[in-house]
C-alpha cells in the first residue's frame, strides 16, 4: 500500500594555596558490538512518518507493539536525483511532539527509546517509496550521484543510530506518470529504463560495501533489504534476483496491492494461494505463487520475506455471481463510483474523506482497525473465507460492495507458511492500521502474526550499540563554602552538516540527552547536591547516582559545557571515575554509558581488551511480595571488575559493585528472568550468566483482628476452654480469657490452638 583507537586527554593543575586538585579527561570509549538477531524469522513493519498526524488517529511510536516486532522501517526518506536526502516531513522526523515528554521531539528521535525499551527490535530507514521513487534511475546511473547517496546513507543511519537500510525502489524499469490527483507528491517514475537493471544492482552493491565498511569501523553489524514487487513480469524487467538477493540480507516481497479497484474482477489483495477458479491464477499472484517464482530463480527461501496487508482494498458495484457460498468472488465490475475529480471508478469509497491530491482516488481503503465501522456503515456486509486461497473477504449482496483484506486467520495462516517452508519472515503494511486489543496499543494482526511465528514467548533481545560522545569532563575538588567537587560537562562536538537532513540528525545524535552520571562511592564519602544545579543525587548499589534531566543540562549542546557542584562529608581527593549515560525520557532505558572521567587513583591505563569472566552460580536467594534478591559468584578480570549489569527479561535495570542486587520494582502474580553480565573499566562486558526466573507471590490480606507483630519464641499449646457464658459464644475478633484473637465462632468444649510468648 505504500503510497577508532581509544585515547585519554589529561592534564593536572596543583594549585595548593586554593587546596584544589583539578583532573580533565575525553574518552573515546570501547565500542559495543551489535549481535546478529537470534531469531529464526523477522517481523518487520513499516511506519509511516504521518502516523502522527489526525488523520490515523494520531498514532505514536510509543504506542507500537514493539515486544511483537524483529524490524521497524521508518517511512520514507526521500531524496534528490544528485543523492542529497530530503525529509517527507521534517516536523514530523525530528520536531514533533510524539506524546511523550522526551529530550527531543520527532519520530526518529522517538524510536531511540523505543528499541532502547525494546531490546528484541531493529530500526531502520526505507528509501523512496511508491511515491518518492523518481530519482533512483538518475542517481543510480551517475557514478558521482549514487556514491554521494551511499555516503549520505551512511551518516544518516549513524546519527540516528539505526540498524539497517531497506532500499524501497519501485520499480526499477518500470516507467510511469505520478498520480496527482491521489497523491500530489507523487513523483512517478517517468525516466525509469532498462538501464535501472544494471544500476540497481551498482546501488546495492555500493551501499553494501558502505555499511559494511562502516560496520567494521564502529563495531556493529548493519543488514541491507529491499521492497520488491509481487509481479511476476515487474520483477523480470528491472530485477536480476540472484544477484540481488545475493548483495541483501533479506527482500520484503510486497504480498499486497495484487488486486485492486483498477481491475474488472474481483479478487483477493493478499492471498496466501491462487485459487484455480480466479481467472488469474496463472499469474502466481499469491504469496505461495511469489514464492515459487523465487525459488525458481534461485532465491534463498531464508531471506524471502512475505507481506500481509493490515487494510482493505475493494470494489464499488460487484455482481453476486453463481456461487451462494463465495458471492461476488471473481465477479464481474460496474464502474459505478467517482473519482475527486469526477471520473468514473470501479472502486469502493475510502475510510477517509476524497480530497483532490491527498486520496483523490476510490479504492476502497480502509484501516483494519475500522473494519467494525465499514461494517456497520455498508448495509448486509458479510464476512466469507476463501479456503482455497486462505483468504477473508467481505461482500454484501444489497449495496454489491467487496472489500479484500487481511485478518487474524489469514496472517496466523501465512506465518505457518514461513515455518512450513523455511521463509525468512513476513512484512507488513502498516502499524498505525492495526486493530487495538485491550490497550492502546495497535498490535492484534501484530500479535497473530508474531505467534504464529515465534510463539507467545518473548523474542530474542540484541546487543543494542551506542557511539559515544567527545565529552571532557573537569573535577575540581573545592574546600571553600563547604568541601566537595566542582564538576564540568563539556560537550566538544562539533557541526559539520549543512544538509537539512544531516545537520538535524547530527544535532541531535551529538547533543547529550538527560545525562545520568554514575559515580562510585569510596569508604566513607557521602556526595550529595552542592547547588540546584545538581538535580537529583541519590546514593544506590554502591553509586552516587547525579541525575541531571531536571536540571538546565537537560540538553548540553554541541560545544556548550554545564558546571554544576556536589558536596562531600570528607575532604575531597578525587572523584575514582564518572560514567555517562543518556536518555531519551527521563523514566526511559539509557541510551548507552560511556566513561567520561578517570581520576588519579586509578592504576596506569593499558590496553585492555579482554572481558571478564561470566559470572556464575547466579541464584535467587529470597522472593517476597516486596522484591527480589540476587546473589551470584564474583567475576574476574586481567586488570580488575569494575562492576556488573543487571538485566530483567533482557533489559538492563541496573549496574551495582557488589555481587548482589535487589530489585524492588515487581509486581505481586508477575514471573521475571535475570542475568548479570560483568564489565572492567575498558568497557570490555562479559556474556551472559546463567539465567534464573523468580514468581512474585500474591500477597494476603491479614484477618481482621490479628496482631501482625510477631511473637518472639513462639510456643504451639492446645487449651479446652469453656466460655464463661453459655449462649453468649465469642466471635470472630473478640478478646478471650486466655489472651487470644479468636479467628472463627466456637462452641464450648472446643480445642484452640495459639501461640504465646515464653
Amino acid at each position: 500500500m505504500k503510497i577508532g583507537s581509544k585515547r585519554f586527554f589529561g592534564s593536572l593543575m596543583v594549585a595548593l594555596l586554593a587546596l584544589s586538585l583539578a583532573f580533565s579527561g575525553v574518552f573515546d570509549a570501547p565500542k559495543v558490538t551489535a549481535a546478529e538477531s537470534k531469531s529464526p524469522y523477522r517481523n518487520v513493519m513499516y511506519y509511516g512518518d504521518w502516523s502522527i498526524t489526525e488523520s490515523e488517529g494520531k498514532f505514536y511510536p510509543k504506542d507500537i507493539p514493539a515486544d511483537k516486532l524483529t524490524h521497524l522501517n521508518f517511512a520514507f526518506m526521500d531524496f534528490d536525483s544528485a543523492g542529497n536526502l530530503e525529509f517527507t516531513d521534517k516536523d514530523a522526523a525530528v520536531s514533533a511532539a510524539v506524546g511523550q515528554k522526551a529530550a527531543m521531539g520527532g519520530i526518529l528521535n522517538a524510536l531511540q527509546d523505543l528499541r532502547a525499551t525494546n531490546p528484541n527490535l531493529k530500526i531502520g530507514v526505507s528509501l523512496g517509496g511508491w511515491s518518492k521513487s523518481g530519482d533512483f534511475s538518475v542517481m543510480a546511473a551517475d557514478d558521482t550521484a549514487r556514491a554521494n547517496f551511499v555516503e549520505n546513507v551512511l551518516k544518516f543511519v549513524k546519527y540516528t543510530n539505526m540498524d539497517f537500510v531497506d532500499v524501497d525502489w519501485e520499480y526499477p524499469n518500470s516507467p510511469r506518470d505520478g498520480d496527482l490527483l491521489d497523491n500530489k507528491e507523487d513523483e512517478g517514475t517517468p525516466n525509469a529504463g532498462p538501464a535501472d537493471k544494471e544500476n540497481y544492482v551498482k546501488l546495492l552493491q555500493d551501499l553494501r560495501t558502505g555499511l559494511d565498511a562502516q560496520g567494521k569501523t564502529l563495531n556493529r553489524t548493519y543488514e541491507l533489504s529491499v521492497a520488491l514487487p509481487a509481479s511476476q513480469w515487474t520483477m523480470s524487467q528491472g530485477i536480476d534476483l540472484p544477484r540481488v538477493f545475493e548483495i541483501i540480507d533479506f527482500g520484503n516481497m510486497m504480498t499486497y496491492d495484487m488486486h485492486g479497484a483498477w481491475d474488472a474482477i474481483t479478487g483477493h489483495q493478499t492471498a496466501l494461494y491462487d485459487n484455480p477458479n480466479d481467472p488469474y491464477a496463472s499469474y502466481g499472484l499469491s504469496i505461495d505463487g511469489v514464492t515459487k517464482y523465487l525459488k525458481s530463480k534461485g532465491v534463498p527461501s531464508e531471506k524471502i520475506v512475505v507481506g500481509a496487508a493490515f487494510y482493505t482494498r475493494g470494489w464499488d458495484t460487484v455482481a453476486e455471481g453463481p456461487n451462494a457460498g463465495q458471492p461476488g468472488l471473481f465477479q464481474p465490475v460496474e464502474r459505478t463510483n467517482k473519482n475527486a475529480d469526477g471520473s468514473t471508478s470501479n472502486g469502493a469509497d475510502n475510510e477517509k474523506p476524497l480530497v483532490a491530491g491527498d486520496g483523490g482516488t476510490v479504492g476502497g481503503i480502509w484501516a483494519y482497525r475500522s473494519i467494525d465501522t465499514l461494517k456497520a456503515v455498508t448495509p448486509g456486509l458479510t464476512e466469507y473465507w476463501d479456503d482455497a486461497a486462505k483468504a477473508p473477504y467481505l461482500y454484501s449482496r444489497e449495496t454489491g460492495a467487496f472489500f479484500t483484506y487481511d485478518n487474524v486467520r489469514s496472517v496466523t495462516a501465512k506465518a505457518n507458511y514461513v515455518k512450513d517452508n523455511g521463509l525468512g519472515g513476513m512484512i507488513s503494511w502498516m502499524q498505525s492500521q492495526d486493530k487495538p486489543t485491550t490497550s492502546a496499543k495497535r498490535e492484534e494482526l501484530t500479535t497473530a502474526i508474531k505467534n504464529g511465528m515465534f510463539g507467545t514467548g518473548k523474542l530474542v533481545g540484541n546487543v543494542l550499540p551506542y557511539q559515544d560522545l567527545a565529552i571532557e569532563m573537569t573535577v575540581t575538588p573545592y574546600t571553600n563554602d563547604g568541601t566537595g567537587y566542582e564538576i564540568t560537562i563539556l560537550n566538544k562536538e562539533v557541526a559539520n552538516e549543512t544538509s537539512d537532513v544531516l545537520k538535524a540528525t547530527e544535532t541531535a545524535a551529538e547533543t547529550i540527552k538527560l545525562p545520568r552520571l554514575y559515580i562510585p562511592i569510596r569508604d566513607g564519602e557521602k556526595l550529595i547536591a552542592a547547588d540546584d544545579k545538581a538535580g537529583i543525587v541519590k546514593s544506590e548499589n554502591g553509586y552516587t547516582i547525579v541525575d541531571l534531566a531536571s536540571s538546565d543540562a537537560r540538553l548540553i549542546s554541541q560545544g556548550e559545557s554545564y558546571t554544576f557542584r556536589l558536596k562531600s562529608n570528607v575532604t575531597p581527593t578525587d572523584l575514582k571515575t564518572v560514567t555517562l549515560a543518556q536518555r531519551m525520557t527521563s523514566s526511559g532505558q539509557e541510551l548507552g554509558q560511556q566513561l567520561v572521567y578517570e581520576g588519579t587513583e586509578v592504576p596506569p591505563k593499558v590496553e585492555d581488551i579482554a572481558a571478564p569472566s561470566v559470572p556464575s552460580n547466579l541464584r535467587v536467594t529470597k522472593v517476597t511480595g516486596d522484591g527480589v534478591v540476587l546473589n551470584w559468584s564474583v567475576s574476574k578480570d586481567n586488570v580488575g571488575v569494575t562492576g556488573y549489569k543487571v538485566y530483567r527479561d533482557s533489559k538492563e535495570i541496573a549496574m551495582v559493585t557488589k555481587p548482589t542486587y535487589t530489585d524492588k520494582n515487581v509486581t505481586p502474580g508477575e514471573s521475571y528472568s535475570y542475568t548479570i553480565k560483568a564489565f572492567d573499566a575498558a568497557g570490555n562486558i562479559s556474556a551472559d550468566s546463567n539465567k534464573v526466573t523468580a514468581k512474585i507471590p500474591v500477597s494476603t490480606t491479614p484477618n481482621k483482628g490479628i496482631d501482625k507483630a510477631p511473637v518472639a519464641n513462639p510456643v504451639v499449646q492446645t487449651d479446652t476452654k469453656t466460655p464463661e457464658k453459655t449462649g453468649n459464644l465469642p466471635q470472630t475478633g473478640d478478646a478471650f480469657p486466655l489472651g487470644l484473637v479468636l479467628l472463627g465462632s466456637m462452641l464450648a468444649g472446643t480445642t484452640v490452638v495459639y501461640l504465646r510468648s515464653r
